[in-house]
């Protein structure tokens, strides 16, 4: 005897499967921009960061002077109304100095090393220097020298006000090392 098979008629009809799948279209065209900015900003930030370090060790090295990476924090410091230099007022960014006749700190002239300001999603929240010392505000200079070497740092980024990263500034390697979390001198040794 031939048995007949019973079909469950309780799955999806033609019209649901579109609808659902028009609903998925129209989120991912309104959804996935929004992520491939978030990540793209972020991953930006940092190749703009580690390519002026990497250059500032190149133009040292090539024009035989020192160089100073200038790391601005996030906010200013208060006690600084007597020095009327620009170079001082910026934030939460990065420039290149050099010192010219009169002994004054002026941006490189190099156009690849132009100060660069980042967005409130890339936070420069701390600075750390070899010494021990600990800079949450206003500027901090990192000398890079003739020979290639410097002094190091290591800056804390927050970004997106969530994710903690340590951009570390090695004293004798120009490629500057980017690790997710909170790194110390303490983590390196």
């Amino acid at each position: 005897m031939i048995q007949r098979c019973k079909y469950d008629n309780g799955g999806f009809t033609l019209i649901e499967l579109i609808v659902v799948i028009a609903v998925f279209s129209i989120l991912s065209i309104v959804v996935m921009p929004r992520i491939i900015n978030y990540l793209s900003s972020v991953r930006d930030n940092f190749l703009i960061l580690s390519s002026i370090v990497t250059k500032t060790f190149d133009d040292a090295f090539i024009n035989h002077r020192t160089n100073f990476i200038v790391i601005h924090c996030q906010s200013k410091e208060s006690d600084i109304s007597e020095i009327s230099n620009s170079l001082f007022e910026r934030t939460n960014g990065i420039s290149v100095a050099i010192l010219n006749d009169a002994n004054e700190f002026i941006d490189n002239p190099n156009t690849l090393l132009k100060h660069r300001e980042f967005p409130d999603s890339f936070v420069i929240k701390e600075i750390l220097l070899p010494d021990g010392s600990s800079y949450t505000t206003g500027n901090v200079f990192i000398p890079v020298y003739s020979s290639g070497s410097t002094s190091g740092a290591i800056l804390h980024i927050v970004t997106n006000n969530e994710e903690e990263w340590s951009f570390i500034i090695n004293p004798y390697i120009k490629a500057p090392k980017v690790v997710k979390g909170y790194i110390t001198y303490e983590d390196i040794k």
